[in-house]
């Protein structure tokens, strides 16, 4: 039987059976050509669907150069290839989890075998990534991606239409994928032993696989390194000595190796974003570090924050250190038994006065006027509280208020206020999980953008199921698993989701408007896209519920989705069909047409 090859864009999955559509909307894959639109410095992506596929046989993607005007060429190394691995859930098999075809030799009968694929199986899913170059000469670029089994390869022709306008570097949206440690070990059991791992090299090549993945992504592994005891892992802190004002760094040697690379950029050299700082990471620094909890209130407690915090901003001045954002998440709850307060996630406003304990300390040690030019942020994780927060006297102290989905979109008057004064505000909320459309990943960065926030976590976790078989039986359905461990095919490195992979291209679009926005308005802009997508300005927004006014949040009844923030919504009203629509409005607009 003749090999027959299929393509569609990321807002269709196919299933490995018959090669149906699974994200409805009457969508289904197309024959060659491929026809793509990109922007100069980004990526876009298509699928391959191919078939049918006996037990035993291969297939593999061959990339090859595109030919633009005037002999401008895209180079075939310009392409990334990945096999589509499948997961079982709600009876049906869904692409996820993307396997760089480098790793494993293409889409192979041992792999198909590994993900348990039923023998009705016959065709296997690819995704392709096209990085065009910043400097890319805009045009029209064709040329064709050979597939091949066997002794049979088909050309697929591949056409490309590069847009003048340019991704900007910068991402405008936080993208922080908040995990904690020590998330990385879990699948290498003779890592994980190891109660010495974090100063092996082997950790740490498994840790900064995972921060290169999230870094090609335009986001960051935002990852806390710390219990909710305040108890540090590892050398995630410095060592220390001495006491009250005399306390210090005994040796910065190790902490520097470890961390350093991630501050300078170069930890991510040979990336395709290459060798940019991290723009944010969690510090140690928590109520337990620098100075022992048993400590607190008395005058020794703020004298050893005060010494350590000294030292530390003169060592990062030192370092040139002034790419990222330090930042101090202070998560330790009363619920889990550590600590008499709910330092985030407070529904009793006394809680809050631990902040401002914290105040006085924070301002003189790590605050703009200590620290410049190094940056350090305080964040306070905001949920229940957020609306009282943000006018009380924490909005004149905190530097990032973490919110849930909804208090942000409760209060949109208050946000100019709070950025007038220097405050950045995220979201905290849920962009979906494996069995919904994949437009679901994209709405997320796009909606944060339309609300004027600053950045969002797209789940509370992003590799939650590490530590069990996350490939074959990934927990709630992927809603907080990003990122797959390259364990199960014997590999340090870290793959990641097909999710993932429509999010960092739904931000590049967002990225697009942000640009054609800072030239022409945030409000003509944001109008054009409520007006293409058939949207009132108060469909981005959620309305008030009577009850967050009438009562403070510690009488609020039922509402547990303020901690576990209510799943993506907003996607339902985007099809694909705008989606693809935005992606050519964001670029028209991003060269000022």
């Amino acid at each position: 039987m003749s090999l027959t090859v299929l393509w569609c864009d990321e807002f269709v999955r196919l299933d490995p059976c018959e090669g149906a559509a699974l994200d409805g909307e009457n969508q289904a894959p197309e024959a060659p050509p491929v026809l793509l639109t990109a922007a100069r410095g980004g990526a876009v992506s298509f699928q391959l669907l191919v078939g049918p596929l006996g037990s035993g046989r291969e297939a593999l993607v061959g990339p090859g150069g595109l030919s633009g005007p005037d002999g401008a060429r895209i180079a075939a190394s310009q392409f990334d290839v990945f096999v589509e691995w499948y997961h079982r859930i709600d009876e049906k098999w869904w692409p996820d989890a993307l396997v760089p075809q480098d790793l494993c030799g293409g889409s192979t009968p041992g792999l198909r075998r590994r993900m348990g694929l039923p023998g009705a199986a016959r065709f296997a899913g690819f995704w392709v990534d096209l990085h065009v170059p910043a400097d890319a000469k805009p045009g029209s670029y064709s040329g064709s991606v050979a597939v091949g089994s066997g002794r049979e390869v088909v050309q697929v022709p591949v056409r490309v239409e590069v847009a003048a306008a340019r991704v900007p570097e910068k991402p405008c949206l936080d993208a922080s994928f908040n995990n904690y440690v020590d998330s990385v070990s879990a699948p290498w059991p003779e890592v994980k032993a190891n109660p010495r791992r974090f100063w092996t090299e082997r950790y740490r090549r498994i840790e900064r696989g995972a921060f290169r993945c999230v870094h090609d992504h335009r986001a960051f592994l935002h990852y806390l390194p710390y219990t909710h005891a305040g108890y540090v892992h590892g050398d995630f802190a410095p060592p220390l000595a001495g006491e009250g004002p005399r306390k210090r760094v005994a040796d910065w040697s190790d902490w520097d190796r470890h961390f350093g690379p991630y501050f300078d950029g170069s930890a991510f050299r040979g990336t395709r974003r290459g060798a940019v700082p991290v723009p944010r990471f969690w510090m140690p620094l928590n109520i337990n570090w620098p100075a022992d909890f048993l400590k607190f209130g008395k005058p020794g407690y703020a004298a050893e924050w005060r010494a350590v915090g000294k030292q530390m901003v003169e060592h990062f001045r030192r370092k040139g250190w002034t790419g990222t954002s330090f930042d101090m998440f202070p998560n330790q709850k009363q619920r889990f038994r550590f600590v008499p307060w709910d330092l985030e996630e407070a529904r009793f406003l006394p809680d809050q006065d631990v902040h401002r304990y914290f105040r006085p300390i924070w301002e003189s040690s790590f605050g703009p006027k200590a620290a410049r030019p190094v940056r350090f942020n305080y964040t306070l994780g905001s949920t229940w509280t957020y609306h009282i927060d943000i006018r009380s006297d924490l909005a004149e102290f905190i530097d990032l208020f973490i919110a849930g989905t909804a208090g942000p979109a409760w209060y949109p008057e208050e946000l100019e206020r709070l950025h007038r004064n220097g405050r950045q505000v995220w979201s905290c909320t849920s962009s979906g999980s494996i069995v919904n459309p994949t437009r679901a990943a994209a709405f997320t960065p796009l909606v944060m953008w339309m609300r004027g926030l600053d950045g969002f976590m797209p789940a509370w976790c992003s590799m939650v199921g590490w530590g069990g078989d996350v490939w074959h039986d990934v927990p709630g359905k992927g809603s907080t698993t990003f990122l797959y461990p390259g364990s199960e095919l014997g590999s340090e490195e870290t793959c990641p989701s097909l999710r993932m992979k429509v999010m960092r291209n739904a931000m590049q679009t967002v990225d697009l408007l942000d640009a054609a926005a800072r030239r022409s308005g945030g409000a003509a802009v944001r109008g054009k896209v409520s007006r293409l997508l058939g949207f009132r300005p108060a469909d981005w927004y959620m309305k008030r519920p009577a009850y967050v006014d009438r009562k403070l949040p510690k009488d609020w009844v039922g509402a547990d989705y303020a901690t576990e923030e209510p799943p993506a919504v907003g996607w339902q009203k985007v099809p694909s069909s705008g989606w693809r629509a935005l992606g050519r409005l964001a670029a028209g607009m991003a060269r000022g047409r």
